[in-house]
């Protein structure tokens, strides 16, 4: 996995960052890119032009380059999924799932289909995002499906416990954006998430409790309670509804894009009663 590199203060001749996730410069030649995860970086994959050609870049998961506080800061320009400063033709891309291309093309995004084969199991169930939905160079409509069995489960926690209500339960666990959980959990319970999680809530995407059993709870009231409390592990009471409608989640992508995060096989809607913050253990 490559993530979270790159200075914006860095550009290449057209504006574009010269940071990435993984970089063919120099007279780089013949190298093989397959089955990497690369998010969270100025760029992506970054050609230079005096790379000599014959690379082969395929089956590799290349979104959310650059992350969504930094293309709003900076403009969309800043950085792409791909960014081929290389001749037409000269390297190949196979079944790689991205979204932004910058280059002389022929452009091998946007490709967030199925994979070719039965590779990458977990992947399987993510829908071609721009499946007679795409509409450029206007604002795009992504989607992505997730189902609720397939969202991380922390081996050896207790499930939440009933109060002496029995429709009123106790769940432990962090305050997340979801839809960023949804996506990649484990970078979304990371601290260093918060600054592109505050800026996913403020555009809209709503709030959940991430339960340490790996369940989404989602606040009847919306983000009302837990706006102040992002990131922060927390122990809410409450009744809680089983849903098991598909829910639909909005998330901003760029300045005039986004991707919709629809998550089927139901979910769990709390009303809550009682909600504390869990002081951080001393270290």
């Amino acid at each position: 996995m490559y993530s979270g590199n790159g200075s914006a203060l860095s550009t290449l001749p057209s504006g574009a960052s010269n940071n990435f996730g993984v970089g063919l410069v120099g007279t780089s030649k013949d190298n093989l890119i397959e089955k990497n995860k690369i998010g969270g970086n100025l760029n992506g994959v970054l050609i230079l032009s005096t790379t000599q050609g014959g690379n082969v870049i395929r089956r590799n998961i290349i979104a959310g380059n650059p992350p969504v506080q930094v293309s709003k800061e900076f403009g969309a320009l800043i950085g792409a999924d791909i960014q081929d400063l290389s001749a037409p033709g000269t390297n190949t891309f196979e079944d790689n799932r991205c979204l932004t291309y910058a280059g002389a093309g022929p452009s091998p995004c946007p490709n967030v289909g199925k994979p070719q084969n039965g590779e990458d199991t977990e992947h399987e169930d993510v829908a071609a995002f721009g499946r007679n939905r795409l509409a450029f160079p206007r604002a795009r409509l992504i989607d992505v499906v997730f189902h609720s069995n397939l969202l991380p489960n922390t081996a050896g926690t207790a499930r939440p416990a009933r109060t002496a209500a029995s429709d009123s339960v106790t769940v432990t666990g962090r305050v997340v954006d979801a839809a960023c959980y949804m996506l990649h959990a484990p970078a979304a319970t990371k601290a260093s998430h918060k600054d592109c999680a505050e800026a996913c809530v403020a555009r809209g995407v709503p709030l959940a409790i991430a339960a340490d059993d790996g369940s989404l709870y989602f606040p009847v009231d919306g983000n009302q309670q837990l706006k102040g409390l992002l990131h922060a592990r927390v122990r809410a009471s409450g009744t809680v509804v089983e849903k098991h409608d598909p829910m639909e989640l909005k998330m901003p992508v760029g300045d005039k894009n986004q991707m919709v995060v629809r998550m089927e096989g139901g979910y769990k809607q709390i009303t809550i009663e009682t909600l504390a913050r869990i002081p951080a253990e001393k270290r």
